[in-house]
């Protein structure tokens, strides 16, 4: 293996540790499966940056060899390397503290991140870290990986597989989906059928069709534009029409996400609601596939004639233009080999916190959800599958009863045992992201009061959880939503990471593994919040039961 490569190694620890976690995310959430696609398309645009390379050497082409070292005003004479007419001091410089800061940011940012495994932040600025590390890694090399700057774009790709910001991602979300369901409704009137908006959800005269996350067009938005941006590079287009396949990517794919809306709404028009899940997922992949080939076709109308681009990315690769100055030879492995310790360190440092306040957990009062048998007033509900794809709990109910007054109820309940695999802490990561005040009014409620946090006393258990009134079709509904994290048991809500103080507090309380329970209540019927709070403490205390304390885990 060519030295140059071995330098290279204690990076790719860095990449598939990197991978490894982002892989969690890209497994449960749907809009983000095709992120275990890039890495093999980075090495690819990698694998064909080399072999141009490789050609060009071989025939002898300006900028390699010999005529790349003149290129680059080396001088190899007695003293070592030198750039002409450059400052080689103050380029080495540079490279040394852009490593020495990734290297020291990447320390903060894995420890926070390993409490906060959905966190968009620490996710992007840890590729960024990653990559910066990568490139400047490659540019110490100086000639030996004199074509680094073609390397920029395959490595830089990596990015499309980052999940994008929370309220970025959330607002096209809403955005998306509202958009297609007027669009849709607009639509169906043209065809005569007859619809009416409530929120995410279309009531045709068959009932009610809802457009759920996936359907809004987010997944193949997000998709379009990692294969777009491939097929651009792939294709070698001019940077314009680069610009112009990823804008018609998008168009394409919210057009196709609409012809897949209207398509289900048409099903549930003529054959009922219950015939639209069998159509969903082929209609899904339908449209995706066709999106993709549509985006495939129009980068291959546009490659045109490309040797021009072929010249510039020549002279781009073969260093034409002058570069930094590169770490000497010598302390090549000396980089290489103190990244791999500062990851072992850093690694072994974020496992010791965790693990020591994991240790120290405290127990806890154990109680659980225990309906009556069913009968004419208890029924359970069979959850649907998306929903319990999204929570991947260990144990999980939804009742739905009618208490002494005739006021119909309705309860969730959701329990994950400590976590010992990275997907299913982010499974218990991703629970706390759900509540009535972000779910609810997406299906068209309106949030009316937020009462705060009341605290019910049942069999010497001490359940704290938060008070919301909603206008539900003109009928007014309370409900009532907890999370609780074993340690602290019930008498206090788990910090859900909202905001930036939170996320830190986290990772600072060594919040890692923790078992975690899900538990909300809903109920129509009652005006006053007095009535609905009593009525709550006399349904739970014939639903939970309360257990001995949990040993330590």
């Amino acid at each position: 293996m060519a030295p140059s490569l071995l330098y290279l190694l204690p990076l790719a620890a860095y990449w598939l540790v990197l991978i490894y976690w982002l892989g969690a995310q890209w497994s449960v959430y749907e809009q983000y499966h095709y992120g275990w696609a890039v890495p093999f398309l980075c090495l690819y645009l990698l694998w064909r940056k080399a072999e141009s390379r490789k050609q060009k050497v071989e025939k002898g082409l300006p900028g390699d060899g010999a005529a790349g070292l003149r290129g680059y005003g080396l001088q190899t004479a007695a003293g070592g390397l030198d750039y002409a007419g450059g400052n080689p001091g103050g380029g080495r410089s540079l490279i040394w503290w852009g490593l020495l800061v990734c290297a020291l940011l990447y320390a903060p940012t894995r420890f926070l991140h390993e409490a906060n495994p959905i966190w968009r932040l620490t996710s992007l600025l840890w590729t960024l870290i990653v990559i910066s590390l990568t490139l400047l890694v490659l540019r110490s090399r100086g000639p030996e990986v004199s074509w680094s700057r073609g390397l920029v774009f395959p490595i830089c790709f990596f990015l499309v597989a980052v999940p994008w910001p929370s309220g970025v991602e959330n607002f096209l979300i809403q955005s998306l989906m509202r958009l297609n369901v007027a669009t849709t409704i607009e639509l169906l009137g043209l065809f005569g059928i007859p619809a009416v908006q409530h929120g995410n959800v279309i009531e045709i005269g068959a009932g009610m069709v809802g457009v759920d996350e996936a359907c809004s067009g987010i997944r193949s938005f997000q998709a379009t534009l990692m294969i777009s941006l491939f097929l651009g590079e792939l294709y070698r287009l001019a940077p314009a029409r680069r610009f112009g396949v990823v804008l018609l990517g998008f168009v394409l794919a919210f057009a196709f996400n609409v012809g897949r809306t209207l398509l289900l709404t048409g099903v549930a028009f003529v054959k009922g609601v219950a015939a639209v899940s069998s159509w969903h997922d082929p209609a899904s992949i339908t449209i995706l596939v066709a999106c993709f080939l549509s985006v495939w076709l129009l980068a291959w109308r546009l490659r045109g004639d490309t040797e021009h681009l072929k010249s510039e990315m020549l002279t781009a690769e073969t260093g034409a233009a002058r570069p930094m100055a590169s770490i000497p030879v010598a302390r090549g492995p000396v980089v290489s080999l103190s990244l791999l310790a500062w990851l072992l360190v850093v690694e072994a440092g974020t496992e010791f916190w965790y693990r020591s306040h994991e240790s120290s957990m405290a127990a806890s009062v154990e109680w659980s959800v225990r309906p009556p048998a069913p009968s004419a007033n208890y029924s359970e509900v069979k959850i649907p599958p998306e929903i319990l794809g999204q929570f991947r709990s260990d144990e999980d109910k939804h009742v739905q009863w009618v208490d002494d007054h005739g006021n119909p109820w309705e309860l969730y309940y959701f329990r994950w045992f400590p976590a010992h695999s990275l997907q299913k802490r982010v499974a218990i990561q991703m629970a706390k992201t759900h509540g009535p005040e972000k779910c609810l009014p997406a299906v068209g409620m309106s949030l009316k009061a937020d009462l705060g946090i009341i605290t019910v006393p049942i069999a010497g258990l001490e359940l704290v959880m938060q008070h919301y009134m909603f206008s539900a079709e003109g009928r007014l509904l309370h409900v009532f939503y907890g999370i609780y994290e074993d340690p602290t048991g019930s008498a206090k809500l788990a910090n859900r990471r909202k905001d930036f103080g939170s996320r830190v507090a986290a990772a600072l309380d060594g919040s890692r593994n923790y078992g975690q329970r899900f538990l909300e209540l809903a109920v129509t019927g009652y005006d006053r919040p007095e009535a609905a709070k009593a009525a709550l403490a006399q349904e739970l205390g014939k639903l939970i039961r309360v257990e001995a304390p949990a040993p330590k885990h």
